[in-house]
């Protein structure tokens, strides 16, 4: 698997599997087989890769006024 120019991951090798952690808010190039979102990450399922993206906090919300 390929990632784009510039991007910033970690790559983790096991027999089977290649584990890519993108540090940035990246987007895929390939369409995965799965994707699951869990614990403020996206994990995207390919046939020997799995690429696990974090995903951006765009709360929104706002303090209480204090008092």
């Amino acid at each position: 698997m390929q990632m784009p120019p510039g991007v910033r991951y970690k790559v983790f090798k096991t027999k089977k599997l290649a584990i890519y952690y993108l540090f940035d808010d990246t987007e895929i190039g390939q369409i995965p087989e799965k994707k699951v979102v869990r614990g403020g990450h996206e994990f995207y399922f390919f046939k020997d890769a799995v690429v696990i993206k974090p995903i951006k906090e765009t709360s929104q919300a706002q303090e209480a006024p204090s008092t």
